[in-house]
């Protein structure tokens, strides 16, 4: 594959990545307006919100590194890959991304994504 076709399956699976993220997020934060409106216990739904938050910044950081993974020039690639790596990683050890089915599945193809952002940019 050349490098232009893997910057363009990087963008698909990176930004494919990113919005699974972002829906995780999404859905914490319904979860946690459900939880305050049933429950009425604030503390207990600021977890939820802080996960969304959490889960929406940076679902929205991996689809921006993503975008600039694809634009031209090896160099511009080579840094996007390294940096999804690096926040995949950053994400499973210590920001939570493991917590469930979609941020798992998104952090799987965000990190496909950032080795095919490195090998198009050697």
């Amino acid at each position: 594959m050349s490098a232009e076709g893997d910057r363009r399956l990087g963008l698909v699976l990176g930004l494919l990545g990113a919005g699974l993220i972002v829906l995780d997020g999404l859905f914490d934060a319904v979860s946690g307006v459900l939880f305050l409106a049933t429950n009425g216990r604030v503390f207990h739904s600021t977890g939820f919100w802080g996960q969304a938050v959490l889960f929406l910044v940076t679902g929205f950081l991996m689809g921006f590194f993503a975008i600039l993974g694809r634009s031209r020039g090896p160099e511009r690639s080579l840094t996007a890959g390294v940096v999804l790596v690096v926040l995949v990683l950053a994400g499973w050890f210590v920001l939570g991304l493991t917590a469930g089915v979609l941020p798992l599945l998104g952090s799987l193809l965000v990190l496909i994504a950032g080795i095919l952002f490195l090998l198009a940019g050697q």
